[in-house]
């Protein structure tokens, strides 16, 4: 194509109500609005929005790079796919910031050649995907209250953060959610890799027969995993172990685990989430798209993947009433636990 102009803007937003994982506690997310601009005037939107925590590159390291930013961009539209992993190369190490370079570009694309992102992959939507809530560490009287508020709220699914220091705590809420609203609920957990491998065999022993979905991240690495896997009944997922296609490549050689869970922004962008997704759907393994707590210019390209890989599962996308954006519309509002397409 030609080269292209950048001009960033940092951004840091507290979020309206905290998150707290076993890992870390999330208060607030940093990151930048990327404008790239073509030689016709063209203008793409992109976001990157780093969190070390889970696997990416730092905002510093992100900041450096955007210092220097030089990118003479060449795009064969005919083999978009290959034609953009070839010029976006040098940032493989920065994830969320090729994650933000990838959506820019595209973006432009389309506004070049008048069209859209799906089009212009040679992807379809769905009519609708499913979304899961979202239940942190609290009290139990306000998993009550959380829980019957995201029913109420049309979600037929929730992830549950567990890893508390004590276990008894992690019970307490699943007994809590299930007493609440039955089992007619799908019920996922997510440790982030919060306990070594004896102690996830004990966990997730006890918590059988609460009808989990799927335990996520609950060891750190492959080698627990395959070790758990042989022992329990719930389905493993794998989140923070899945960072690269060769880590995809590796679990699903083994069969470590029966659904990925994919960032986009922990995974350089849409094409790269998308090449994981094919492999894993080739070898019988599902996947589940979620968010990084993105702006509402990131969470599009979130939703875009989400959209693409359209396997009736929910995905983690329902991120927006955590930050204060009233100024911004959002283009894919979550409604009755699901986000609809209208015709594009």
């Amino acid at each position: 194509m030609n080269k292209l102009e950048l001009t960033y803007t940092p951004y840091s937003l507290k979020l309206k109500k905290t998150l707290q994982t076993s890992r870390t506690t999330i208060t607030e997310r940093k990151g930048f609005i990327l404008k790239l601009k073509s030689q016709t005037s063209a203008v793409g939107i992109g976001e990157a929005a780093p969190l070390p925590d889970f696997g990416s590159e730092s905002y510093e390291e992100d900041e450096k790079v955007l210092e220097n930013f030089k990118l003479n961009l060449r795009v064969d539209i005919e083999n978009l796919n290959e034609s953009l992993e070839e010029n976006l190369n040098d940032y493989n190490s920065f994830p969320s910031l090729r994650c933000g370079f990838e959506l820019a570009i595209l973006n432009l694309i389309c506004n070049e050649r008048k069209t859209t992102i799906p089009a212009l992959l040679r992807r379809n939507y769905p009519d609708s995907i499913l979304i899961n809530g979202v239940i942190g560490f609290t009290s139990l009287e306000r998993v009550e209250e959380t829980t019957s508020d995201l029913i109420q709220k049309g979600f037929t699914t929730i992830k549950v953060k567990m890893g508390r220091d004590d276990f008894e705590e992690d019970l307490k809420t699943i007994k809590k959610i299930r007493e609440t609203v039955g089992y007619n609920l799908k019920l996922r957990i997510d440790a982030n890799a919060k306990w070594n491998k004896d102690e996830a065999l004990e966990y997730l022993k006890r918590i059988e027969s609460f009808d989990i979905q799927y335990a996520e991240q609950p060891v750190k690495d492959l080698t627990d995993f395959l070790f758990l896997k042989e022992k329990i009944n719930i389905p493993l997922a794998a989140d923070e172990s899945i960072r690269s296609f060769k880590d995809a490549e590796e679990f699903v050689s083994k069969k470590a685990a029966s659904f990925l869970i994919l960032k986009p922004m922990m995974l350089g962008g849409i094409i790269p989430t998308l090449n994981i997704a094919d492999l894993a759907k080739e070898n019988g393994i599902q996947t589940v798209v979620t968010s990084s707590f993105e702006t509402v210019i990131g969470r599009t390209g979130v939703v875009n993947t989400a959209a693409f890989i359209n396997n009736n599962l929910a995905h983690g996308l329902g991120t927006a009433d955590y930050l204060d954006e009233a100024e911004i519309a959002n283009p894919f509002p979550v409604s009755s636990g699901k986000i609809v397409f209208h015709s594009r």
